[in-house]
């Protein structure tokens, strides 16, 4: 019964995906768009690509420096492996990759599959610290852009202008702030209401994440490489305006203010954030004056190659495997 419902649970999200995509792109001419393929400079599309591949690699290097103080050393070629396996099982089963990662490290690696998901929970806790840290500072240095659109757009501020108000924010920094303060006070006794005690395991988890970095051997180089991860992720996603003659212009700030929105739909449980992510895409970059309709081929020459890549790259590491670790079978 339990497997019925997630596979419905997979194939619901999956078809909202496909609605909010259809709904995005529901007069978009796809006869233009193979015009503009033609006239495209594949070579930037191609460095994003490589762009991506190499973020893979770093964070690959990044798991291993988790994995050492377990008592295991991981093989590269391994690590990245298991690395590109997990995007690619995303792209089909949302947020299985994790699982996918650890089973086939576990699996060649001969390390505790549960030693693995601790090393995950850190990985992640990591993750989302820069991306909440990208998130606020780009929103508070954007205010008076994301002001300006409510403007323009009336029937868009009158319903969500609070949401780039900065007291909006101060106000939900505070209350948050005061949440956990009171959730700790009083955690013994909020514990045993499932919900509140559910918040508090995550929490808890999220917190010893970031103490168990304290622990790695080289700490600082730990949290270089993460930084390094987000820095290609932006520029994975920037370089591809150079692609493509009418988006060449986009400033920075803009690519950067779109790759954190589109970051943000992709926490929704859709595969590979289809239509979520181009619809947080198009409308961000509509805010900076890019016309819809070139928004609308930025988002699908980016999201579509990174994609393909992605189900190519992980094809190839998990047939890879098993070449790459038949000495090690063999001994």
């Amino acid at each position: 019964m339990d497997r019925f419902k997630n596979i419905a649970k997979y194939l619901f999200f999956f078809a909202v995906g496909i609605f909010l995509f259809a709904w995005v792109y529901r007069e978009y001419d796809l006869t233009g768009f193979v015009a503009t393929l033609k006239e495209l400079k594949w070579g930037w599309v191609f460095l994003s690509l490589l762009l991506a591949l190499l973020s893979h690699f770093v964070r690959a290097i990044r798991w291993n420096m988790l994995i050492e103080p377990l008592g295991y050393k991981a093989r590269l070629s391994n690590t990245f492996s298991s690395v590109l396996v997990l995007y690619a099982t995303n792209l089909v089963i949302p947020r299985g990759g994790e699982l996918a990662r650890c089973t086939v490290l576990s699996r060649y690696e001969k390390i505790p599959f549960g030693k693995l998901v601790g090393t995950v929970v850190t990985e992640r806790t990591t993750d989302t610290l820069f991306l909440l840290i990208l998130v606020f500072s780009t929103i508070f240095s954007q205010i008076g852009v994301f002001e300006q659109f409510m403007i323009n757009n009336p029937q868009f501020g009158n319903n969500f202008g609070f949401l780039f108000s900065a007291w909006f924010w101060i106000l939900g920094f505070v209350i948050g702030m005061a949440s956990l303060v009171g959730l700790y006070k009083f955690r013994h006794r909020l514990k045993q209401i499932s919900f509140i005690g559910k918040l508090y395991d995550l929490l808890f988890n999220f917190f010893e994440g970031i103490k168990s970095i304290k622990k790695l051997k080289h700490p600082g180089w730990f949290i270089f490489l993460s930084i390094l991860i987000y820095v290609l992720y932006f520029f994975m996603m920037y370089v591809v305006f150079f692609s493509y003659a009418p988006t060449n212009h986009v400033p920075a700030i803009a690519g950067l203010t779109a790759f954190i929105m589109g970051g943000l739909a992709m926490l929704m449980p859709v595969q590979g954030g289809i239509g979520a992510w181009h619809f947080m895409v198009i409308e961000t970059l509509a805010i900076y004056g890019l016309a819809e309709n070139y928004g609308k081929d930025f988002a699908l020459i980016s999201h579509t190659s990174m994609n393909l890549m992605l189900l190519i790259a992980g094809a190839i590491a998990f047939i890879a495997l098993p070449f790459i670790n038949r000495k090690k079978q063999t001994d």
